[in-house]
């Protein structure tokens, strides 16, 4: 009886133990791992979360923040944005929340953050345990240097953090879906 006890705690402990390495692709994930094999991708956020300084604190309690937004948490749902991904391409326009730390440039009237092109460093990273996908793009356009950090998740929700040389650091929160062909033509392939 001893034996038979023994054994069986055993052979539980051991199908415990082995059922912690399987991980389990879901149809997300499957459909996550096509479009970042097929470097065809597009990310729309729907919230943006800017560094909460003091001024920019003072900013969102005057109520110029779009209805539901705080001011370390934005709401973008009905804004235009996105994160394209087409081959070694990439096509960025995305809001910018935050305050600027240096000038670049009086005449410089847009405040998004832009960007159409082949990114000067891009690495691509899968954490197996995890089942998500690390992305890291180094740009840069006329007046500043962007470092982003993309993470994509297998529920097809994204992160997306980016520093810069004259902004305060900023972070987008969207979905990761196919680009689609009308959304080509946005992506340049220089």
């Amino acid at each position: 009886m001893k034996t038979l006890f023994i054994l069986l705690t055993s052979c539980l402990l051991m199908s415990c133990g082995g059922s912690q390495n399987l991980v389990e692709s879901t149809e997300q994930s499957k459909a996550l791992d096509e479009l970042v094999a097929q470097k065809k991708l597009e990310i729309i956020s729907d919230w943006a979360s800017p560094v909460a300084s003091g001024s920019f604190n003072a900013l969102a309690n005057s109520g110029l923040l779009p209805v539901g937004s705080t001011g370390n948490n934005i709401n973008l749902i009905g804004n235009f944005n996105h994160f394209r991904i087409l081959g070694d391409s990439i096509s960025v326009d995305l809001p910018y929340y935050g305050e600027r730390q240096m000038s670049a440039g009086f005449n410089n009237k847009n405040t998004n953050i832009e960007f159409d092109g082949v990114p000067e460093h891009a690495k691509v990273t899968y954490n197996e345990k995890k089942q998500r996908y690390s992305m890291n793009f180094e740009i840069r356009n006329a007046t500043e240097w962007l470092r982003i950090s993309i993470i994509l998740y297998p529920s097809l929700r994204s992160d997306i953090m980016i520093q810069s040389n004259y902004r305060t650091s900023i972070r987008y929160r969207g979905i990761v879906s196919k680009l689609e062909e009308k959304n080509h033509t946005a992506v340049s392939n220089n």
